[in-house]
Order: structure tokens, then sequence, then C-alpha cells
């Protein structure tokens, strides 16, 4: 059973109560514009951002907050190091605002980045969401054991 420090700590991990969670499945169309998950809409507020992901070939869709907290991060570092982290979130990224009908337009090279055509697959990852193409997410999901989870888990002392 969690203790009440393990429950502070959760409290911190979502930022302000935001809490973004499933997976939820939609098509993006020709003109690059897919519905957002209502229930993600609620979160996430009329306008946030949309890049490249570091570690898998999907889309990571930021809070204004989460955003802003991310460009704040990278200011004052080394810029050999800094730079390529910022042209490769920034160069490509777009803003979103949910249009009446709920649906966001995502940039060609993103889409391009993510392999996105057609089904897609957005997942809700407490403080942000991932968007990833329903063919890759199956096939990451395919590929990752439930031992390594396991064993990533404990690493965390989780």
């Amino acid at each position: 059973m969690p203790s009440e420090e393990d429950g502070t700590a959760l409290l911190r991990l979502v930022q302000g109560g935001m809490e973004m969670y499933g997976e939820y499945e939609h098509t993006v169309d020709a003109k690059g514009r897919m519905n957002f998950p209502a229930k993600l809409r609620e979160e996430f507020g009329e306008h946030f951002y949309i890049c490249k992901s570091f570690n898998a070939k999907c889309l990571t869709v930021y809070t204004n907050e989460s955003w802003e907290e991310l460009k704040t991060s990278l200011k004052g570092k080394p810029s050999k190091v800094a730079l390529p982290i910022e042209r490769f979130l920034f160069g490509s990224a777009c803003e979103a605002e949910p249009d009446k009908q709920g649906r966001i337009a995502i940039a060609p090279a993103l889409r391009t980045y993510a392999n996105i055509t057609g089904e897609v697959v957005v997942v809700g990852l407490v403080d942000r969401a991932e968007i990833w193409d329903k063919a890759a997410w199956e096939e990451y999901n395919n590929n990752t054991s439930l031992e390594d989870i396991a064993d990533m888990a404990e690493e965390l002392s989780i």
C-alpha cells in the first residue's frame, strides 16, 4: 500500500493536478488534421505545442506550462549540447489550437518524422501526451516485454 510520502511524490509529478491517461485512437485526414481526445483537450486547454519525441519516432504534446519549462531548462546550457536539441525540438514544432470540432493540425514535417499518414494513437502520459502512428505503437508494445518493464520499474524503485 502506498505511503503518504508516495502520494505526495505523485502529486508533485502531476504538476498542478493535470492527469492525462489512456490511449485514444483517431485518424489523420488528408489535410493533416485529427480529432484530439476530448479528455486530453480538457487538460491541455485551448493552446498547446507538438514536437518530435526524443526517444521514439512519435510526437510529444506539451501544455503551455510544460513547454515553457522545457525552453527554460535549455537556457544557459552550453550551445554545443543545447543547440542540437533546440534544433531538433523547436525547429519543426507547431502550436496546436483545437477548432470547434476538436481537431488539431499537425505540421507536415512532424507527420513525416513520426510516419503519420492515417490511423494514430494518442497516449496520455500524466503531464504530456504522445501521438503515434498506430502501427508503430503496436510494434512498440509488441517489442516491449513485461520483464523489461518490470526491470525498469525496479530500477526506479516503483
